[in-house]
């Protein structure tokens, strides 16, 4: 098989994959773009999200794709952010920082084409808000999809839900540390389009994207283009802009600082054992 990723053609089988944490194929009228990085259940670094500016660049500027396929490799669509150690930023360095995922996670929703979010695996924090982003999410049956498993922020991921699933039951997963639903439940709460089982999810998600790249690219574009506008009139883009700003603000309360001194403590994975043996 046959991968194209910018100018550089990666041949695999029987060879080393590549360092690239971006992949794409191409199937006909489809283009794939497929997160790289499987030994951290493709959790978004800088790396990642550079490459995935650099692939979606090219399949815009690309007239023979019509449809986009996001997914991951390995076990998970993505994990979330690869957020390492904590570097204390100042308030206003916190929310520019955020902005910029969210500008990008803006220009995915506005990508002139069509973009699917095939989910398999996790789909946790911040890849559910790439995911959110794109037209449509095909899931398999037994994903889980939720939010971070220690309350270190607000705000950022839990509004995007939102305007999928309503904001009831949004509220009531955000506010929950460590929340999950299956892809059964994100499809009948309305994150995802459709869900099917693991082993049918590449196949069924394929010609779901044949089917939409039957309509000419100018109909598809401005069909998209209309929907989007129905959003944003209802402030799609403005709600989802504010989450930098009451992010930034949450890192600075007394809570997260706590949360933070535990971690240093005892570690990730023994501060959320702690988190979750609390008595209320």
């Amino acid at each position: 098989m046959l991968v194209v990723v910018g100018f550089k053609k990666i041949y695999m089988g029987g060879y080393q994959m590549s360092e690239l944490s971006v992949l794409k194929e191409r199937k006909g009228r489809i283009a794939y773009i497929i997160l790289n990085r499987p030994e951290k259940l493709n959790a978004l670094n800088n790396q990642l999200l550079t490459e995935l500016d650099q692939a979606l660049n090219e399949i815009e500027q690309d007239d023979s794709i019509s449809v986009v396929i996001i997914k991951g490799s390995g076990r998970a669509f993505s994990v979330g952010y690869d957020v390492g150690k904590y570097s204390h930023p100042t308030v206003t360095e916190d929310r520019d920082k955020l902005e910029e995922f969210t500008k990008r996670w803006l220009r995915i929703w506005a990508f002139p084409k069509p973009i699917i979010a095939q989910v398999h695996g996790y789909a946790l924090a911040g890849g559910t808000q790439l995911l959110a982003s794109c037209d449509f999410v095909i899931t398999a049956e037994n994903a889980k999809f939720g939010f971070p498993s220690l309350p270190l922020g607000g705000g950022f991921v839990g509004i995007y839900w939102g305007w999928h699933i309503g904001h009831q039951r949004a509220k009531l997963l955000d506010l929950t540390a460590g929340s999950r639903i299956t892809g059964i439940e994100a499809t009948e709460y309305g994150f995802a389009a459709r869900c099917f089982k693991e082993d049918e999810l590449e196949d069924k998600t394929l010609e779901i994207a044949k089917g939409i790249a039957k309509t000419p690219l100018d109909i598809l574009k401005l069909k998209k283009q209309a929907h989007n506008r129905v959003m944003d009139i209802q402030g799609f883009r403005t709600s989802v802009m504010f989450g930098p700003e009451q992010d930034a603000i949450i890192h600075t309360t007394e809570g997260i600082q706590s949360i933070r001194e535990k971690i240093n403590e005892l570690g990730l994975k023994s501060t959320i054992q702690w988190f979750n043996e609390q008595e209320i």
